[in-house]
Formats: C-alpha cells, sequence, structure tokens
C-alpha cells in the first residue's frame, strides 16, 4: 500500500513538472512570435502591438495615426493617442484574453466599438460629435475575461481636479464650521464672564447695605438707651 502512495505521489509530481515545463515552453513560444510580429510591423503602416504576461504603454504623438493591432494575453495594455493627429477614419483591431486594455482618443475624435464579449467589460466613455468632419476610430475585437475602456484624454485627471476641489470644499466647510465653534465657544464664555460680574456686583452691593444697617441700628440703640437714662434721672 505504502509502496502504491508513493508512486501515486510520484506519478502527480512527474505528470505537474511535465505540464509546467509544456506551459513554459508555449508561453516562451508565445512572446516570441508576438515580439516578432511586433518587430517586423515597425516600418509598417499599420503598427502591431503585443503582450504575454506583461504591461505594455504605447504612446503616439505628434504623427498621423493610421490605426494598430493589439494582441494581449494576462497583460495590462495602454494605447496613448492623446497627441496624436487623425486625417482620417482608423481601425483598431484586437484580441485580448484575461488582459485590460486602455485607448486613451484626444478632444474632437469619436469612438465605435463592435466587441465579441466573453465574461468581459466594454466602455466607450468618449462623447461622440455629430459632424461629418470629425473623423472615427473604430474598436473592432474579442474580448475573454477582459475590461476594455475607450476614454477621452484627461479623463482621470479631470476626475483628480474634481476630488481635489471637493477635498478643497470639504476643508473650507471644516474650518467655517471650527471658525464659527470658537465665535460661539467665545460668545459662551463672554456672557458667562458678564454674568458672574453681574452676580458679584450684586453681592458687593448686599455686603454694603448689611454694612450700612449695622451702624444705624446700632445708633439706635444708643438713642434708646439715653432715652430710658434720662427718664430714670427724672423720676
Amino acid at each position: 500500500m505504502a509502496k502504491k502512495k508513493i508512486t501515486k505521489i510520484l506519478f502527480g509530481v512527474g505528470t505537474a513538472a511535465v505540464a509546467g515545463k509544456v506551459a513554459y515552453n508555449k508561453y516562451k513560444q508565445v512572446k516570441e512570435k508576438f515580439a516578432r510580429e511586433e518587430d517586423e510591423s515597425v516600418a509598417a503602416e499599420i503598427r502591431k502591438y503585443n503582450a504575454v504576461f506583461d504591461k505594455k504603454i504605447v504612446e503616439v504623438e505628434d504623427e498621423p495615426f493610421n490605426g494598430c493591432e493589439i494582441k494581449t494575453i494576462g497583460s495590462k495594455t495602454v494605447v496613448d493617442l492623446g497627441l496624436a493627429s487623425f486625417e482620417k477614419d482608423v481601425y483598431i483591431n484586437f484580441s485580448s484574453t484575461l488582459s485590460t486594455i486602455s485607448i486613451i482618443l484626444p478632444e474632437g475624435v469619436n469612438a465605435a466599438c463592435d466587441v465579441e464579449r466573453t465574461f468581459s467589460g466594454v466602455r466607450n466613455l468618449v462623447d461622440n460629435i455629430d459632424d461629418e468632419d470629425v473623423h472615427t476610430v473604430y474598436i473592432i475585437g474579442k474580448a475573454v475575461l477582459s475590461n476594455v475602456e475607450v476614454i477621452p484624454v484627461n479623463f482621470y485627471v479631470d476626475d483628480d481636479l474634481a476630488e481635489s476641489e471637493a477635498a478643497e470644499e470639504t476643508e473650507k466647510t471644516e474650518e467655517t464650521k471650527e471658525a464659527e465653534n470658537t465665535e460661539e465657544i467665545k460668545e459662551t464664555e463672554g456672557t458667562k464672564e458678564a454674568e458672574k460680574t453681574e452676580e458679584t456686583k450684586e453681592e458687593e452691593k448686599t455686603e454694603e447695605k448689611s454694612d450700612g444697617s449695622a451702624p444705624e441700628a446700632e445708633n439706635g440703640r444708643k438713642g434708646d438707651d439715653e432715652l430710658d437714662i434720662k427718664e430714670v434721672e427724672v423720676q
């Protein structure tokens, strides 16, 4: 029994090792193929951008964009076209598996998506303009367990600014509340101080009245005693 268990364990470990090696070899083959395709497209009108379990950022600046092809597996890819120029309608064809693709477009460009989705999300956040002179970027492809978003340039920057303004407004509100609370505390302390002052004055007046009535009473008693003595002498 023990030998059979050991044999099964060794067989399982060996199978896992073989499967791991096969998977690694497959990964190397796909990575090499993707790199070769991308290198061969450097001089082409339609560039290819590929990524396998990697993070890839593509920036097109100050030059016409004529479209591209994207292939991603287990990767995060950003295609930043915020500073690119558009002289015609263009196409972005893609294939995405277990990945995230973000496409950033400049102002004055429309976007249209035609994506075959399998457990995936697609967001087109570009506000399209109904104008014949405005060019359109067509995003066409297949997404499996992936997220695809098409966003205008400065989209997240605007969100950050809005959050910053909201934070500043909150700080101002808090400062105003603190100032109001401080004023209320000062007013309360001033009222209490005034009440104490009034009480002190009332006590002082009461004491003065008490001190003044005592001598009068004493003088009255002295006068009565003198009258009694005079009456006795007369008798």
